[in-house]
């Protein structure tokens, strides 16, 4: 079948070897088509789905425990909380979207020693990046003395802002660099480790550059706000796996962020 040999042809099942990789997997899939297996690398994939997965649902258990609270007049909380709940809230919303190049870096990397601890080490590094973003923003939120009397007008502003940096020069070559997968293909060490560090770093930074200000408007949302984290984490899907647009549609969600940061600044 067509579809059988286009996943093998991508590595993401393959015939079953003697002594496969996945023998469950292998079973499965026996059953439906001719002993095939999934391979090494759409297991390494799959992990991370899983623990975005269990983000998701911690995230949906905070957001339960929460129910009745004020988020914007609590503040962001202690640093190491805040840290906590924003580690949390990146695997869920970010590693998805980093599913092509942690399946790309596993693909490449699967005949060398180490590569699924690599693979981990890429995934870590990529959320450790977001992780100093996020902290960063902590520090100004916490120097600017927010929550202000007026959070509403400055959230609907910073939604606002999302929609104009989405037009800028910065977020589409960067938008361009994560569809790309660039992290993995300029000069990267021979130590596989370090490899996946410098590759994490690099993948990090450019989904920083594409997704900075949507993330800037989560951190004044508040930690609690499930369902804009939502929002958000399909709009970065968007961003990251959806081919490029024509202006005019860059410009109509430009103008919808725009138009939703206006409605929030007007109705909370």
């Amino acid at each position: 079948m067509d579809g059988d040999r286009l996943l093998q042809t991508i590595g993401l099942v393959r015939q079953a070897r003697p002594r496969g990789f996945c023998p469950a997997c292998r079973v499965v899939l026996k059953a439906l088509d001719g002993g095939q297996e999934l391979g090494k690398p759409m297991v390494a994939t799959l992990l991370v789905l899983v623990v975005a997965a269990i983000a998701w649902a911690a995230m949906v258990q905070q957001s339960r425990a929460m129910v009745g609270m004020d988020g914007m007049d609590m503040g962001l909380g202690t640093i190491e909380s805040f840290a906590a709940a924003w580690v949390v809230m990146m695997a869920a919303m970010m590693l998805p979207s980093a599913v092509p190049v942690v399946l790309e870096f596993a693909r490449s990397a699967e005949r060398r020693r180490r590569w699924p601890v690599a693979t981990a080490v890429l995934a870590i590094t990529y959320l450790g990046v977001w992780l100093i973003f996020g902290v960063v923003c902590y520090a100004i939120y916490t120097m600017l003395r927010m929550p202000w009397p007026n959070q509403p007008l400055v959230i609907g502003a910073a939604l606002a802002v999302a929609g104009v940096y989405s037009l800028s020069p910065i977020k589409r070559a960067s938008q361009a660099r994560c569809r790309e997968l660039c992290a993995l293909h300029g000069p990267l060490p021979f130590n596989l480790i370090r490899s996946a560090a410098v590759a994490g770093v690099r993948y990090g930074l450019s989904c920083i550059g594409c997704s900075a200000a949507l993330m800037v408007a989560m951190v004044l949302l508040g930690m609690s706000s499930l369902w804009w984290a939502v929002v958000f984490g399909v709009i970065v899907l968007f961003y990251k796996w959806a081919p490029p647009l024509r202006m005019r549609y860059e410009l109509a969600l430009s103008a919808a962020l725009v138009a939703l940061g206006a409605f929030y600044a007007m109705t909370a």
